[in-house]
C-alpha cells in the first residue's frame, strides 16, 4: 500500500496537475498561470483586488466593506488585507477626530502618516504640511514633509524640512537617518530602514564633510 505525502495532498505529484487529491485552489492558480490575462481578469474581479484599488481612491467605506468580505474568501489570514484593515480604520477614526479639532497638529501628522502607508502621497503631504503651519515647532511634522518630498524626488525642500526637523530637535532619528541618504544621493530606506513609528533618537545627519549637523 502506497504513502501519500503531505506535499502530494497538497501539491498533487509531480506532473500531475489535476491530480484530484490537490486542493482546488492550487489548480484554478494553475490554470491561470498558464492564461496571463485570465489571471489579471481574474484577479481584479477580487473583494480584494477592488479593496485596494478603492483605498487607493479614497473611498473609505467600500474599502472597508470590500475588504472585510475579503476575509471570508480565503481560509487564512491575509496579512495584505489585515494591514490594510488596520490603516482603513485609523484613516477612519482620525478624519473623524480632525473634524472636532482641525489644527491639532499630531492628528494631523498621524493621518498623514496613514496616509502615507495607503499610497495617498497628495493627500499624506497636506496634513503634513498643515501641520507645520499650525505647530511651527512640530518637529515631526518637519520630518514627514521632508520624507514625502523626498519619495518624489523634490531633494532640496526634503532637505531643508529634515534640517529644520533636526534644529528643532537635534537627535531626531527620522530626520537624520533620510538626511544621510539623501545626501547620499539615495531613496529613503536606501541606507537602513526605519518604522515610521520610531522617529526619534538617532545622531543627527552628516554634512558632506562628514560633520555632523542640523544646518545647511
Amino acid at each position: 500500500m502506497g504513502t501519500t505525502t503531505r506535499r502530494t495532498v497538497i501539491l498533487g505529484r509531480p506532473g500531475e496537475n489535476n491530480e484530484p487529491r490537490e486542493w482546488h485552489f492550487l489548480a484554478h492558480l494553475r490554470a491561470l498561470g498558464r492564461q496571463p490575462a485570465a489571471a489579471r481578469q481574474a484577479w481584479e474581479k477580487t473583494a480584494k483586488a477592488r479593496g485596494l484599488a478603492a483605498a487607493r481612491d479614497g473611498r473609505l467605506q467600500e474599502a472597508i466593506r470590500l475588504l472585510e468580505h475579503a476575509r471570508t474568501e480565503t481560509p487564512w489570514r491575509d496579512e495584505e488585507v489585515e494591514a490594510n484593515l488596520g490603516e482603513l480604520r485609523a484613516i477612519r477614526r482620525l478624519e473623524r477626530k480632525l473634524e472636532l479639532r482641525p489644527n491639532d497638529a499630531p492628528t494631523l501628522v498621524a493621518l498623514g502618516r496613514a496616509y502615507f502607508a495607503q499610497e495617498r502621497g497628495d493627500a499624506a503631504l497636506e496634513c503634513f504640511q498643515r501641520a507645520t503651519r499650525v505647530a511651527p515647532r512640530f518637529p515631526e511634522a518637519h520630518a514627514m514633509t521632508g520624507l514625502e518630498l523626498h519619495f518624489r524626488g523634490e531633494t532640496e525642500g526634503a532637505e531643508r524640512a529634515y534640517r529644520e526637523a533636526l534644529r528643532l530637535q537635534p537627535g531626531h532619528q527620522l530626520a537624520g537617518l533620510y538626511l544621510r541618504d539623501l545626501l547620499r544621493g539615495d531613496p529613503p530606506g536606501g541606507g537602513a530602514e526605519l518604522s515610521l513609528t520610531d522617529a526619534a533618537g538617532a545622531p543627527a545627519a552628516e554634512t558632506a564633510n562628514g560633520e555632523i549637523s542640523a544646518a545647511g
